[in-house]
């Protein structure tokens, strides 16, 4: 559970390093209006990681779910050739999603 809980802090910290540091700029000049989807899932997935603290298995299927959906709608929606848009807004969130999932599977 701990391993879990560690990760889903370092990754998303990370990313939200990253995200404020590079892609809010790019996602303005770029996306002004597919950025309030964008913000919206980020916020829900966030509202995952804070649940997850508490009930598992609810905010690791969100934190999972939420993650492949924002992954998937920001590399369809920024038209870019590279997966690694994908990886860089599903990772932070459907690690530890998958994390939290796997600690309440073994718990139970």
């Amino acid at each position: 559970m701990w391993i879990a809980r560690i990760s889903a802090v370092v990754l998303i910290a990370l990313f939200l390093y990253h995200f404020f540091t590079q892609e809010v700029n790019r996602l303005e000049e770029e996306l002004s209006i597919e950025t309030g989807p964008v913000y919206f899932m980020i916020v829900s997935v966030f509202i995952g990681f804070i649940v997850s603290w508490f009930v598992e298995v609810v905010g690791g299927l969100i934190l999972t779910v939420g993650g492949l959906a924002l992954g998937v709608y920001a590399y369809m929606s920024t038209g870019a050739d590279t997966p690694m848009t994908a990886v860089i807004y599903t990772v932070p969130f459907a690690v530890p999603g998958f994390l939290f999932l796997v600690s309440w599977y073994r718990r139970d």
